[in-house]
Parts: structure tokens; sequence; C-alpha cells
């Protein structure tokens, strides 16, 4: 299979510390860089994890959960949700039915 060159531009020490830590597991730059372009083919998306929640966000939302708690909100019990759940899936299904005949 043919190959070709591939120049990136990235910071000397960060380069440094992920080839320390592929080195750990036995891997080099270059399969790691060849195994993470195949993901992409084969899934059509980036494997990555993108998000702007921090332990401040989290900590505000459970922030916010207790105080509606304390408000008088008691959300829904486990069996509530599934049930619900079992709900929907027989409508889905019906309709799917329905559809069909």
């Amino acid at each position: 299979m043919a190959s070709i060159n591939m120049s990136i531009r990235t910071d000397p020490q960060l380069k440094a510390q992920a080839e320390e830590i592929l080195s750990q597991l036995g891997m080099n730059m270059n399969g790691t860089i060849n195994m993470f372009l195949q993901q992409i083919v084969r899934d059509r998306a980036v494997p990555l994890t993108l998000s702007l929640s921090t332990p401040q966000t989290l900590y505000l939302d459970l922030l916010e959960a207790k105080r509606e708690r304390e408000a008088g909100y008691r959300g829904r019990s486990g069996r509530e949700v599934l049930a619900e759940m079992d709900r929907l899936i027989d409508t889905i299904e019906s309709e799917a039915h329905e559809e069909a005949v």
C-alpha cells in the first residue's frame, strides 16, 4: 500500500508528553495517528468528546437540583420512568404494526 508524508505543527512539550504515554502503551505517534484516521473513516465521525462542562458547571447543576428538592420537587421514581418507557414502546410498536398492515 502506498503512503504519503503529512506534516503537522504542534507544541514540542505536548508532543513529548504524548510520545511518552504512547511509548508506555507500546505505541508510537505514527501508528496512533493512523488509528485515529482509520476510526474517523470507519465511524464517519471524529472520535473525541468535546464538552464545555466543567466541575464548576456540575456543581451548579447539583445546587440547582438541591434548590428544586427543597422547593418540593421530588422527581419520579425509577418505576415511574420504566412504566413510561414501557408505555412509549407499546405505542411505537402499535403504530409500526398499524403502518405495516
